[in-house]
């Protein structure tokens, strides 16, 4: 048989078609090897709706050129930060702010909750960079208000629900807060003085606006508030004291907040602020396990509605042109019709206040008709002042460091353990007041009394510690427990009280066995101000079951540094419960 002289010809063509066939599906589903690569910090309030608008526009990307640049994709991921040793989660306003300062992250975009984080950061940068880090105006892609999250027999009393009437104000809640009567000034004295919590100033964005708005209902403002306000002995302060002297628990997010609701009931917590997104997901998730419902109580002499701005960090020098015009598809498609129209779904309200909510209904304990009444923010600097009198003004606290140095802490462990003891004592107040008890075969009472006082000595005592000996762990705990309850008998509950206990092994030298420690914890495991214990378990061998259980019996936490490099970051984060 003759081959045809065109036959190669033939073939070179259908190879070349297939080529540019696979050239233009490659040109239409965007390269995915030079895909644009854009990175965004977003506050955890939106995460479940920013989670999914991730994915959808990642997935379109690939296929449609209106998501893509020069024909290349554009491909986003999510920032997250370690909450806790090993745990993951979307970004804290405050750390992210901290996170982007010291080059821990460099995101393409920054999403706080609120604006005016973006402003601390544009402040903070130019005070080291001679470039402007936000050239654009931020835009917001959601809102939700700060709310009073409360069981509803408790905002029926305050007149906060089903509506909330006028006399549903911060100023009414810092009465309670500070009546002798407790509840009873309400009409209800078998409840009790109130429990009440809210996140961590300066960490937290729920606390810190909380603060926020206790110091602008001290001096009678919704707007124009000055540093010259903000005072520890005025109307600012006071107001601050006085709800502080009702609260029981501090955090790093109001979701924690939310879970020890669940957990402990009315007995443990009446109230603490939140946001309404928040209120939403809490009660969907939990209705059935509740003994009554959890309802949003908005106040009529003023709030904050957090409207979480998108700003491209075009300013900063890893951000390249093309990454900052992916970061504006990103958010034209954010704004869309369809993701806006998604918010409802989990509890968010759309970026235009004159869209209506959807899914914001009453039997999630919230209000879609709810009289909101914006306040207007203070600037960065009467914000850092606030925080100034925070601290100030804030329960302060009694801690016990109950510090494992038995033999088998030689090394790496040690060394690492002692710097997180550092970094607590250092995050913490001058006027909290600290016992260092170090422990082996035996318990030892080392530095004790008020940072301010003690400071360096306590430092010195803890860089001298050396591993040695045995490890009598309960002993060690009881001794600690026993000292705050001393402390207790005379300071009541105008301070709060804590032990935090760094451990690597099994107990084996005690006197007193798991069980007796057991009963001495149980006498106040239903009270809200008793003594808080955190633990860390350091180490492979440390005895994990037994430090949950005595955390989880003392309205603590449980801090897993397996890896010995945790141990500072365990002991960091414990810091922002007190």
């Amino acid at each position: 048989m003759t081959q045809s002289t065109n036959t190669p010809w033939i073939i070179f063509g259908i190879i070349a078609l297939v080529v540019l066939v696979a050239v233009g599906a490659v040109s239409k589903s965007g390269n995915a090897a030079e895909a644009v690569e854009i990175t965004i910090a977003s506050s955890s309030t939106k995460k479940e709706w920013l989670n999914d608008s991730v994915s959808l526009f990642n997935k379109a990307s690939r296929s449609e050129e209106r998501l893509q640049i020069d024909g290349k994709a554009v491909r986003v991921e999510v920032l997250e930060e370690e909450i806790e040793p090993g745990k993951f989660d979307h970004y804290r306003s405050g750390t992210m702010v901290t996170d982007i300062l010291s080059g821990k992250i460099q995101p393409i975009v920054a999403s706080p909750a609120e604006e005016s984080w973006l402003e601390k950061l544009g402040r903070d940068w130019g005070d080291t960079h001679s470039s402007t880090l936000i050239s654009s105006r931020p835009v917001a892609l959601v809102r939700t208000p700060l709310v009073i999250a409360m069981w509803q027999s408790r905002a029926t009393a305050l007149g906060c629900w089903p509506v909330s009437t006028p006399d549903c104000t911060w100023k009414r809640l810092s009465e309670l807060a500070s009546s002798p009567e407790g509840w009873g000034s309400v009409g209800h004295e078998e409840w009790g003085n109130l429990k009440f919590g809210y996140g961590y100033v300066g960490e937290s964005n729920s606390g810190t606006l909380t603060a926020v708005m206790l110091c602008m209902t001290g001096v009678a403002k919704i707007a124009g508030l000055e540093p010259s306000d903000v005072n520890e002995t005025n109307g600012c302060g006071q107001t601050i004291r006085a709800v502080e002297h009702a609260k029981v628990h501090s955090g790093r997010k109001s979701s924690w907040l939310l879970d020890w609701m669940l957990t402990g009931g009315p007995e443990y917590l009446d109230a603490v602020t939140t946001y309404e997104q928040e209120v939403i997901e809490f009660n969907k998730l939990n209705s059935e396990k509740l003994r009554e419902p959890l309802v949003a109580a908005y106040p009529q002499d003023g709030t904050v509605v957090v409207e979480h701005p998108f700003a491209i960090l075009d300013g900063a020098d890893w951000v390249t042109p093309e990454q900052a015009r992916g970061a504006a598809l990103l958010l034209e498609f954010l704004l869309s019709e369809p993701r806006q129209a998604a918010l409802g779904e989990v509890g968010l309200r759309p970026a235009d206040p004159a869209k209506k909510p959807l899914s914001i209904e009453a039997r999630y304990g919230a209000n879609p008709d709810a009289l909101l009444l914006p306040v207007v923010l203070p600037d960065v600097v009467t914000l850092d002042r606030i925080t100034e009198v925070w601290h100030k003004n804030k329960k302060h606290s009694v801690l016990a460091l109950v510090f494992d140095k038995s033999g088998s802490m030689e090394g790496e462990k040690m060394t690492t353990a002692l710097a997180g003891a550092k970094a607590f004592v250092d995050a913490m107040d001058p006027d909290d007041y600290f016992i260092w008890i170090p422990f082996d075969q035996r318990v030892y009472t080392g530095a004790e009394g008020l940072k301010s006082e003690i400071g360096e000595k306590l430092t010195g005592d803890i860089s001298g510690t050396v591993a040695s000996g045995g490890t009598a762990l309960y002993d060690a705990i009881a001794h600690g427990y026993q000292s705050l309850e001393q402390i207790r008998k005379t300071s009541g509950d105008t301070v709060r009280y804590g032990i935090v206990v760094l451990s690597d092994g099994v107990d084996t030298s005690s006197q007193s066995g798991k069980v007796g420690l057991q009963e001495l914890l149980s006498r106040s495991e239903g009270d809200p101000t008793a003594i808080q214990i955190h633990t860390i378990g350091i180490g492979s061998d440390a005895d994990k079951a037994t430090l949950r259980r005595i955390s989880g019996s003392a309205h603590g936490a449980y801090w897993d540094a397996e890896n010995p490099e945790l141990a500072v970051e365990a002991y960091r984060q414990i810091a922002v419960h007190y």
